[in-house]
């Protein structure tokens, strides 16, 4: 009995896509934290949105929102190793801007 190597399963293009999408989302959304200097927390149930931080801070946040929207490009990869390594860096790196306002102050 021989062992054959078995094909990897190739990723849908939807899915792809979608990753891309979400990774423009993230990256637009990085980019109006940026510009307005402020990063929105979460919204009571009451209405309107909590400011969380503001000025450098929130353009820190800024980066690790972009930084962290980028993971899902790990899809595109051409291999598996590369996409560990893509999602790897960016969820360390974007992890460690998102706690890094808390510990400066």
């Amino acid at each position: 009995m021989s062992i054959t190597p078995t094909e990897p399963k190739k990723i849908s293009p939807l899915a792809k896509w979608v990753a891309a999408g979400m990774s423009a989302f993230f990256f637009a959304f990085g980019v109006f934290i940026i510009v307005t200097e402020h990063y929105y927390g979460y919204t009571s149930k009451y209405g309107g949105a909590e400011v969380s931080a503001d000025g450098s801070d929130a353009i820190v946040l800024g980066v690790a929102t972009i930084i962290l929207g980028l993971t899902p490009m790990a899809l595109w990869a051409k291999s598996g190793t590369a996409a560990g390594f893509w999602a790897g860096s960016c969820m360390i790196l974007g992890v460690i801007l998102f706690l890094a306002p808390f510990y400066i102050h």
